[in-house]
C-alpha cells in the first residue's frame, strides 16, 4: 500500500483527472474551479459509493488533505491500470528514465551467485559510461577519453531497488539534466555546443546497444568481422564489447531494457516509448573477438614512471609478486600496479623499507579501474625531493591512448 500522502505530492489535480479519464472514470459533478467529482465506468456497484472528490483550488487550506484523499479513493475504488499509473507518477517524477538490466542465471528466485552480481553491476557501469562517452565522439576505444562527461552522468543517475526475477538492477537517469563535455567555472553559463541531456545519453546507450546487436548477428551469420569495425560510428566500441561480455557470463542470458518517460509523459495518452536489446550466451565469443579487434586498432602507450611502493604482496619468498606504486609523475595514472620479476620484487622491497622511489619503464594498460604497467624494467631507486619528481614527468609519451 503506497503512502498516499506522497504519491499526491508529486500530481496536480488535473494530472489525476487526466489519469482517472484514462482509466475509465467518468465526471459527474461538481462546482467550477472548486471541485469536481469521479466515479469508475465499469463497476456498478462502485456508483453507490460517491465516488471521489478532487479538489481544484490550491489556494484553499485543505487542497493538500483533500488531494491526498481522492488518490486514497482512487486506488480503493480503481483498478490496477489506475493504480500502476499512480504508482509510477510518485517514481517517475522524480526519477526520470529508467534502464533495466537483467540477468538470467540459474540460482534460488531473486537471488543471483555473487560473482555473477558483480559481472552484472560491472556491466550496468560500464553500458552507461559508453552511452556518455559516445555522445562527445565515437571511437573503438575509448580509454581515459571522454571521462568528465562520463562522470557528470553517471553522479546524476539514481540506482533503484531491484526486481525479483533472476536478478535487476535499475537505474533513473535524469531526462532534461543537461551535462558539458568540459567542467564549467563557476558563474560561467554551460556552453551550446558540447552539452547533451540525459534523455540523448540515455538514447545513445539504446543506439550503441542495437549497433552490437547487429554487429554480433552478423558476425554469427557470416563469419566476417566488418561490421565490428563499421559499427564504431554507431556507438559499437571495445568498452561496450566488456560491458555485454559482463551481462552476460555465466547466465542464460541476458537483457537491457530502457524506458524513456517521466510524470508528465503517463498523463498525456501517448504510448511510453520502450527499448529492449536481448543478448545470449552464444554471443560471447563474437564479442571478445570484436573486443580484441577493436583494442588492437590502439597504439600501446610507454612511460617511464616515477612512484613510492605503497603496497607490496607475493604468494611466498623467492617468487614474483606484485607491488602497487604511488605515481608522483610520468603519467597521468595516480596509482599504477606492476607485477615484478624476483630480483626486481626485492628491489621494490628494499625502497619501501628505505622509503626509496622507483623509477620504472613498461607497458600501461587501463584494466577495469587499475592501471598496470607491464614489461617492466626498474631503472633506479631515487630519493624522494621534489626535483626527483619534477624530472620524471615527460618521461614517457602520453599522445596513443589516453
Amino acid at each position: 500500500m503506497p503512502d498516499f500522502r506522497e504519491v499526491a505530492e508529486h500530481l496536480t489535480d488535473a494530472q489525476l483527472a487526466l489519469a482517472l479519464e484514462a482509466s475509465g472514470w467518468h465526471k459527474f459533478g461538481g462546482q467550477a474551479n472548486l471541485y469536481s467529482r469521479w466515479r469508475p465506468g465499469s463497476d456498478s456497484d462502485n456508483r453507490s459509493n460517491g465516488g471521489l472528490l478532487l479538489p481544484q483550488d490550491r489556494e484553499t487550506d485543505d487542497y493538500s488533505d483533500l488531494l491526498s484523499q481522492a488518490v486514497a479513493q482512487a486506488w480503493k475504488l480503481g483498478d490496477e491500470r489506475i493504480r500502476a499509473i499512480l504508482t509510477r507518477a510518485a517514481t517517475l517524477h522524480a526519477l526520470g528514465d529508467e534502464l533495466k538490466f537483467h540477468k538470467e542465471v540459474a540460482s534460488r528466485k531473486g537471488t543471483i551467485p555473487w560473482s555473477a552480481g558483480e559481472d552484472l553491476h560491472a556491466g550496468a557501469h560500464k553500458s552507461m559510461v559508453v552511452a556518455a562517452k559516445t555522445r562527445k565522439s565515437k571511437a573503438a576505444y575509448y580509454g581515459n577519453a571522454n571521462t568528465f562527461l562520463a562522470k557528470s552522468f553517471l553522479d546524476s543517475v539514481l540506482m533503484g531497488q531491484t526486481e525479483v526475477g533472476s536478478y535487476v538492477i535499475t537505474a533513473y537517469a535524469p531526462p532534461d539534466e543537461v551535462f558539458s563535455e568540459r567542467k564549467i567555472k563557476p558563474g560561467d553559463t554551460i556552453p551550446l555546443i558540447g552539452r547533451h541531456t540525459g534523455r540523448e545519453i540515455t538514447l545513445g546507450l539504446v543506439g550503441a546497444l542495437e549497433a552490437a546487436r547487429e554487429a554480433v548477428d552478423h558476425f554469427k551469420e557470416t563469419g566476417s568481422t566488418y561490421s565490428f569495425v563499421e559499427n564504431v560510428e554507431r556507438g559499437f566500441c571495445y568498452e561496450l564489447t566488456q560491458a555485454v561480455r559482463n551481462l552476460i557470463r555465466d547466465s542464460e542470458g541476458a537483457e537491457v531494457e530502457v524506458e524513456l518517460n517521466s510524470a508528465d509523459d503517463l498523463f498525456t495518452g501517448r504510448p511510453v516509448e520502450r527499448h529492449k536489446l536481448e543478448f545470449i550466451p552464444s554471443d560471447y565469443a563474437a564479442l571478445e573477438r570484436a573486443g580484441n579487434m577493436l583494442a588492437a586498432t590502439v597504439d600501446p602507450l610507454f612511460v617511464t614512471v616515477l612512484g613510492t611502493v605503497t603496497l607490496l604482496e607475493r604468494p611466498k619468498p623467492g617468487n614474483p609478486g606484485v607491488v602497487r606504486l604511488d605515481v608522483l609523475g610520468g603519467t597521468e595514472a595516480r596509482k599504477m600496479r606492476v607485477r615484478l620479476k624476483v630480483d626486481d620484487y626485492d628491489m621494490a622491497v628494499d625502497a619501501h623499507r628505505n622509503n626509496l622511489a622507483l623509477r620504472i619503464s613498461g607497458r600501461q594498460e587501463l584494466e577495469g579501474h587499475y592501471y598496470w604497467l607491464y614489461d617492466p624494467q626498474i631503472l633506479e631507486l631515487v630519493a624522494i625531493t621534489p626535483e626527483a619528481s619534477d624530472s620524471s614527468v615527460g618521461q614517457g609519451s602520453q599522445d596513443s591512448l589516453f
